[in-house]
């Protein structure tokens, strides 16, 4: 995110007018409603719309955009303001440190007991070993496959889609 300096004061009455119209020119569009992250619901928004209605059959949607406004509902207080951005302070340091080493430990747990796994299950060391192979190539495929993804989608809902999936698959 970038963040932009104020102009300096001006000194006189034809700097002030130059200043308040590169100000003008500096900032940037204002962000559409589906985007905006003071919109109330996008389902409400799309519900009231003429054309929305006549395009998805008179709001045979209408049902879905209510169920998902309710499930991807975000209170005022965690909504994006640019007034007051969010602080990053040294115990969100800490607490994101700490979830980082928590989870990257994880694809390193079953090394040290790999050979009571293989003897345990009556396999091979071989094949034993490939239970650390598959858990770090697991891993680099949801780097490589999640983080853009979250770039591209809002969210709030996609967190939520994936705790829905994963808790699926086990």
């Amino acid at each position: 995110m970038k963040t932009e300096l104020a102009p300096a004061p001006p000194t006189d009455s034809s700097t002030a007018d130059e200043s308040k119209k590169s100000e003008h020119q500096s900032t940037p569009p204002p962000l559409s409603a589906a985007t905006s992250p003071d919109h109330t619901s996008l389902a409400s928004q799309t519900n009231n719309d003429q054309d929305h209605k006549s395009t998805t059959g008179a709001g045979r949607f209408a049902t879905f955009w209510r169920i998902l406004d309710k499930i991807t509902y975000t209170p005022k207080r965690c909504r994006w303001d640019p007034d007051e951005p969010p602080r990053f302070n040294i115990w969100l340091n800490l607490l994101f440190g700490a979830a980082g080493a928590f989870t990257v430990a994880n694809l390193y747990y079953s090394h040290p007991i790999l050979d009571i796994l293989a003897e345990d299950f009556g396999v091979n060391y071989v094949e034993v070993a490939n239970i650390p192979t598959l858990a770090q190539a697991g891993y680099a495929v949801g780097l490589f496959s999640l983080c853009p993804l979250g770039d591209l989608l809002k969210r709030r809902p996609f967190v939520l889609y994936l705790v829905f999936f994963t808790a699926s698959l086990s």
